[in-house]
């Protein structure tokens, strides 16, 4: 699912410069493997009543698929707003897609080895991303760039965020405190 879920954000990327892919195909995968997860999870559940901290990975697991899933929807979406209104990269969005990716991607491996080194990283690339997307606010009141590089950066700012809470998913099945 992590693979696919930076595939939809690189993809919802390339259509700003006018490459039109399939976010929209990568989020109905997503949601059928959503699904899978939630079943193995269920089962897993059933089967072995998991205690501890096989529990709590479990768990994680789950809201891991459910944020997985989202960041691609927000992909999507990025991607539809693109096709419709023909946005282009500005170096607001380019940095923000930058971070983004890179959050995506380190929350990935965080989750992957539990790392909490890595989960702790992913909250200064989700201050960054908010301060882009207060910058494009800002930007749109001085009436210095689009409302749609705002959109954009407020969806790159929801997607910053999935991958901040699946950093949280890594501190939760480690130690058991949820942040």
């Amino acid at each position: 699912m992590g693979k696919e879920a930076i595939k939809s954000l690189e993809s919802a990327r390339k259509s700003l410069r006018g490459e039109l892919n399939s976010a929209v195909e990568i989020s109905s995968k997503l949601h059928i493997l959503r699904n899978e997860v939630l079943d193995i999870a269920t089962e897993l559940l059933i089967r072995y009543s998991p205690v501890a901290g096989d529990l709590r990975f479990i768990q994680s697991s789950i809201d891991v698929s459910y944020d997985l899933y989202r960041i691609s929807r927000y992909a999507m979406e990025i991607e539809r707003t693109v096709k419709i209104v023909k946005a282009e990269e500005s170096d607001i969005l380019k940095e923000g897609f930058e971070l983004t990716i890179e959050a995506v991607k380190t929350a990935i491996k965080a989750f992957e080895n539990l790392d909490e080194v890595l989960a702790g990283k992913l909250l200064e690339i989700d201050n960054r991303v908010d301060e882009l997307y207060i910058i494009s606010l800002k930007n749109l009141k001085d009436q210095t760039s689009s409302p749609v590089e705002a959109l954009i950066m407020r969806h790159l700012e929801r997607i910053s965020d999935h991958a901040k809470e699946i950093g949280a998913r890594v501190v939760y099945v480690k130690e058991g405190k949820r942040i």
